[in-house]
């Protein structure tokens, strides 16, 4: 079920943010936003009617430009804000050509009105979000409209999302993993010997994949 939420905010900047955001919201009400956690359809931080954010780590962000999932969100966004925002946040050994990041730069500026900036961590992520909401709110007299409920998802698309969070591994590689081994399950135990079967899963990633899975919590 999805619903629009409208908030008004009333001298305090107001930040609707997704509750998967915990530790950015936590930075946020240090810089003295008003937070509003919620299940978000769109993006991870609203700030306004126009300006919705979403929050990538750098691994993540080349991962979603090489598989192309990149580009979903943003027009994904762009359908019901007018000024998205993509947060890269922090660093990664991830490679990419500086052509093709380039290229994905120009195609979010251009085609989905979106913007790309960088920050150094979740701290540095929050000030940022807030100094959005705070100019739209109180500079620009923006109201906060959300989108709040669960996105329609089939269980495939929730397998693919679940291996998505491997480091390195992006909707792509997630679904030539599940491909080869048959479920969830069996990703997360294979060897690295099996997992560098699957086309694109070099010593490296195999090596990161078995790592993360084995490690205790």
């Amino acid at each position: 079920m999805q619903s629009q939420r409208i908030l008004r905010p009333d001298g305090k900047t107001v930040v609707a943010v997704d509750y998967r955001e915990k530790e950015t919201a936590e930075f946020l009400k240090m810089f003295g936003a008003i937070v509003n956690m919620d299940a978000l359809v769109v993006g991870d931080f609203v700030c306004s009617d126009r300006v919705v954010v979403e929050r990538k780590d750098h691994s993540d962000f080349v991962g979603s430009i090489i598989d192309g999932r990149l580009f979903e969100q943003a027009h994904h966004m762009r359908d019901h804000f007018e000024k998205p925002v993509f947060i890269i946040e922090g660093n990664s050994d991830r490679d990419i050509s500086v052509n093709a990041l380039k290229a994905a730069i120009a195609t979010l500026a251009t085609q989905y009105n979106a913007s790309v900036l960088n920050t150094k961590n979740p701290k540095d992520t929050a000030l940022t979000v807030f100094w959005l909401a705070k100019k739209e709110q109180q500079d620009a007299k923006r109201e906060l409209s959300v989108r709040v409920g669960k996105k329609p998802k089939d269980e495939r698309r929730l397998q693919e999302e679940i291996v998505c969070g491997l480091p390195g591994v992006g909707r792509e590689y997630a679904k030539r993993l599940l491909e080869h081994f048959g479920s969830v399950k069996e990703v997360f135990g294979a060897g690295e010997d099996e997992l560098k079967k699957v086309k694109g899963i070099g010593d490296k990633l195999a090596s990161r994949i078995r790592r993360i899975s084995e490690r205790k919590y």
